[in-house]
């Protein structure tokens, strides 16, 4: 079992390189996720002062979404993959204190989505996933996903957003409000 340092007296919060800090989880759903070797990057200087010592670089990754450089300036990692309580990159940057000591305002911006109420937030790569991280859909509407991978109607039930899986289609179960996932959706 992990601990959480971060009402540790103890703990060294100097500037400089971060210490290694176990984080939890803000999403613990469990999904594919992607880390890519990338063959440049471009250094974004933080505007944060506690990170002038410790660069974020932006990247690409496989999917060509903007993702997190680790030191190795090789490895792209998913945002969702900073402050998960995994160590994703090799000197453990994505764990460290400096990117996940005061989640999310410690993270690099262009790598959260704020929801519209300002309370909660999510992982840009968690945008357009089907999956209502936001509590009102705005991580999911049609504005921020014009594509929808399943069948876009409006839905009976509010964790579902605007889209269903396909594999939810002709299943015989209503979940869009004019029952289209069962009597058009293929």
């Amino acid at each position: 079992m992990k601990k959480d340092f971060r009402g540790d007296p103890g703990v060294d919060r100097s500037p400089g390189p971060p210490a290694l800090m176990p984080a939890p989880r803000v999403h613990p759903q469990s999904q594919g996720t992607e880390v890519s070797s990338v063959s440049s990057a471009k250094e974004i200087p933080s505007d944060l002062d506690h990170k002038k010592d410790w660069p974020y670089r932006q990247c690409k990754t496989a999917s060509q979404h903007l993702g997190f450089l680790c030191e190795d300036l090789a490895t792209c990692l998913p945002p969702s993959l900073l402050c998960d309580g995994t160590l994703d990159c090799s000197r453990g940057e994505d764990e460290s204190a400096a990117y996940c000591g005061q989640v999310p305002s410690s993270l690099p911006q262009n790598l959260i989505f704020k929801c519209p109420n300002q309370k909660t937030w999510t992982y840009v790569d968690k945008v357009c996933d089907m999956k209502n991280d936001c509590g009102d859909c705005s991580d999911e509407s049609v504005l921020q996903c014009p594509k929808c991978p399943g069948w876009r109607c409006e839905t009976v039930f509010f964790a579902d957003c605007a889209c269903i899986p396909r594999t939810r289609c002709r299943n015989g179960i209503q979940d869009c409000a004019d029952w289209s996932d069962e009597k058009l959706c293929e």
